[in-house]
């Protein structure tokens, strides 16, 4: 059975990006083997001086680590491997300030590690994890489709460039105008859940 792996970050009480993730695992449920991690009980390590000096070591100067080392890179290298294990990858969040809540990006942070699931060449990046298939399920408070704004959605922009540097291609299903659209909430979510429902068809079917 095919593996997925979901990366969730739903921690607002009665999240609605939490409703399209329950759309996916009801639908999915049976279809695939399901590796779920909610960052906001898992929440990856900060590459702050020890660890990334170590990541630093071990990915760029192939140098050996100690076990005391290793320890130190063990959370963010079992995900690491969940990520590298996925045939598919399910990233669920909002919008924060226009772009990814500080969690996800540390989830990208722990697991875009050179010669892991990139090589950088003087041709640019090299995946080393095709053949996986990404999808972001991602609510806003704003309505991005709006071109006023358009350009202000860097979460987009920056999770499709996340996936492909390791050779990833990712689809987004995304529910805008959360926040604007008060008397369309239900409406909203109903469409992004349709293509939620297309997307498990279109993947396990």
């Amino acid at each position: 059975m095919k593996k997925t792996l979901i990366v969730s970050y739903t921690p607002r009480f009665g999240s609605r990006t939490k409703q399209l993730l329950d759309c996916f695992l009801q639908e999915a449920q049976g279809k695939t083997e399901i590796t779920h991690v909610d960052l906001v009980e898992e929440t990856p390590d900060l590459l702050l001086q020890e660890n990334l000096n170590v990541m630093l070591k071990r990915n760029f100067t192939n140098e050996v680590l100690s076990g005391e080392e290793t320890a130190v890179l063990a959370k963010n290298d079992e995900m690491l491997q969940q990520y590298k294990a996925a045939d598919f990858i399910v990233l669920v969040h909002s919008m924060h300030n226009f772009s990814l809540p500080a969690p996800v990006k540390a989830w990208f942070d722990a697991v875009l590690q050179p010669n892991q699931t990139f090589n950088l060449t003087e041709k640019g990046y090299e995946g080393l994890c095709e053949g996986t298939k990404a999808a972001v399920l991602m609510t806003t408070g704003g309505d991005f489709n709006l071109d006023v704004v358009k350009d202000m959605n860097f979460a987009t922009g920056l999770t499709t460039t996340c996936f492909g540097i390791t050779g990833i291609p990712s689809q987004h299903i995304s529910a805008y105008g959360m926040n604007m659209y008060l008397d369309r909430i239900d409406e909203i979510l109903t469409e992004s859940k349709k293509e939620v429902v297309e997307l498990v068809n279109e993947w396990y079917n």
